[in-house]
């Protein structure tokens, strides 16, 4: 029988290391998991924050607009109230602010802005429990927005735009 040799083999040789190979166990990383955490964190507040500063906006528009016309059907005394609020946060962003222990009037006659001296006869009134009607409450309205009108018509672009994203709104 005639024997085959296999044909010399062309694959390269393997390589030679020039120095002892050093094998380190692989240690954990102590404290880059922590320091990851802390600043997802904080990242997490800030894009809070900013997404809270831009909603501002929309949720002023939304309040301000069921005070003036409400989502829902509400007693008269708490359209009085609604009316009242929205003349409270147009004084508000042109500087005013009530005392908790100033009545309603008094504080109109301190601020002296057209249709705040209706708004606070209307709504002490309404708070004494003398009837409302619907006139009343048609004037208590218009003059709520004209108050709310006339106290922001003072105020610049700035004063303006920081009205739109402060909050609370009273």
């Amino acid at each position: 029988p005639k024997t085959v040799t296999p044909a010399p083999s062309r694959a390269p040789a393997p390589p030679r290391a020039t120095s002892p190979a050093t094998i380190r166990p692989h240690a954990p990383d102590r404290g880059t998991g922590v320091l990851h955490w802390i600043v997802v964190l904080v990242a997490a507040a800030i894009v809070f924050q900013l997404v809270s500063l831009a909603l501002r906006p929309l949720r002023r528009y939304i309040t301000l607009r069921h005070l003036r016309h409400p989502f829902w059907s509400e007693t008269v005394d708490q359209q009085i109230s609604n009316s009242w609020q929205l003349a409270l946060v147009g004084l508000r962003d042109g500087g005013w602010r009530a005392t908790s222990s100033e009545p309603p009037r008094e504080f109109a006659r301190r601020v002296g802005v057209e249709g705040v001296e209706r708004c606070a006869t209307i709504l002490e009134r309404a708070q004494h429990g003398i009837r409302i009607d619907a006139e009343d409450l048609e004037s208590m309205s218009a003059s709520a927005d004209a108050a709310y009108h006339s106290a922001r018509s003072r105020l610049g672009s700035g004063a303006r735009a920081a009205g739109w994203i402060r909050w609370p709104l009273t």
